[in-house]
């Protein structure tokens, strides 16, 4: 784990080496751990610096490493081509748009200032800077854009695009549109690429008191106009995704688990903000985030050494140390933690419920509600799961 984030802090320039020189077990192992924190090809760039210093990695795990970064650089491409399609598309319609997380976190990417450029590894001939190329190395997901008009109205114009059938691909039931709270996701296009579209910006916080106050900012913030990037499509402000972004994070890390990556992202976020001298004016308790907003800047300041300041909050070691070790055990989003692989079996639905009870000790209002809310859908999905004789309706 130790050589993991100091890799990672090679890379954003926090260090020039690691501690120790990694054997080829090592080595293999460091690999599996960046795939499982969906980080591998961010990395990348780390390995020429730690060769100069006669740290490099075995030559057929770097050939591969090489490979998958020139993967990464393509599918990113790929996003950033799609990403400005789908705002094409929804504005010739009348909606106003915004690229969420992903994308719009990727073009924030950069070498910072004792980094150092790593195109010995490959040759490039699309004329990127080092900048630029760091933002291709962030492993994409999927797109998430923000629609304006509310739901009927986007649900309106995804029929009329045939873009809906009626269904969402994630779940067995085929759930209608009209259920969903935030988002239609839809089904992969031809490309290959998952797109959610978001009526709501934010699914938001289980406590619905701190859940309304969270909704009324994102929905004012993201209201106003959003700006256009070179890449094609449009991205909201920094202070809309410093809030949206730490309540998707909390979101994740107290149902299911959080990775790297979103850690990374909201570095870079942090980076931007200090740089632009941007003004926050953030009630954090009020939104209901003032406990991930004081974990995940302890996880900053320790583990990714993330200067003083860019702090938004105090940093609170107790829940940090709780939400590194979420981070560190489950990697990208929890799927290889413990309780994810026990699947979705009765006992292991059951064995994940009660891990949940954990967080407690973290948010006892979230967690609280979060378990109520869940206890709700429970009962009101189960004549869908008789019908399909099914305990769980997500895809296994």
């Amino acid at each position: 784990m130790d050589l993991l984030l100091e890799l990672i802090q090679v890379t954003l320039g926090r260090r020039v080496g690691l501690s120790q020189t990694p054997s080829e077990e090592d080595w293999g192992r460091l690999f599996q751990m960046a795939e499982e924190q969906a980080i591998t090809s961010f990395v990348f760039p780390a390995l020429e610096i730690l060769n100069k210093g006669g740290q490099k990695p075995p030559m057929e795990l770097l050939y591969e490493w090489i490979g998958l970064a020139e993967q990464v650089r393509a599918q990113n491409k790929l996003m950033n081509r799609e990403a400005a399609r789908l705002t094409e598309l929804f504005e010739n319609e009348g909606h106003r748009t915004a690229i969420l997380k992903g994308q719009a976190n990727a073009r924030l990417y950069c070498h910072t200032e004792n980094t150092e450029s790593t195109d010995n590894f490959t040759s490039h001939t699309d004329g990127t800077d080092k900048g630029s190329d760091l933002s291709l190395l962030r492993q994409p997901g999927d797109i998430d854009i923000w629609v304006s008009g509310g739901k009927e109205r986007v649900v309106q114009t995804l029929r009329k695009l045939h873009l809906i059938d009626g269904g969402m691909s994630k779940y067995r039931s085929a759930e209608k549109a009209e259920d969903a709270y935030h988002h239609i996701h839809l089904r992969k296009n031809e490309n290959g690429v998952d797109v959610e579209v978001h009526f709501r910006p934010s699914s938001g916080n289980q406590d619905p008191f701190t859940n309304r106050r969270l909704q009324q900012y994102l929905n004012l913030e993201i209201d106003r106009e959003n700006e256009m990037v070179g890449e094609g499509f449009r991205v909201p402000s920094l202070r809309f995704a410093l809030v949206m972004q730490l309540a998707h994070i909390q979101k994740h890390f107290i149902e299911e688990g959080v990775g790297l990556r979103q850690i990374i992202d909201y570095y870079y976020l942090l980076r931007k903000w200090s740089l632009e001298n941007e003004e926050l004016r953030v009630d954090w308790r009020s939104l209901g985030l003032h406990h991930i907003a004081g974990a995940l800047m302890w996880v900053m300041k320790e583990v990714l050494q993330m200067d003083d300041g860019w702090m938004i909050a105090r940093p609170d070691e107790k829940r940090g140390r709780m939400l590194l070790e979420v981070i560190m055990a489950g990697g990208n989003f929890g799927h290889f933690s413990p309780e994810m692989q026990q699947g979705f079996s009765v006992g292991g639905s059951l064995k994940y419920r009660l891990e949940k009870y954990k967080m407690l000790r973290f948010d006892a209002r979230e967690t609280i509600w979060g378990e109520i809310n869940y206890c709700g859908s429970f009962v009101m999905s189960i004549p869908e799961r008789i019908r399909r004789r099914s305990w769980t309706l997500r895809i296994q």
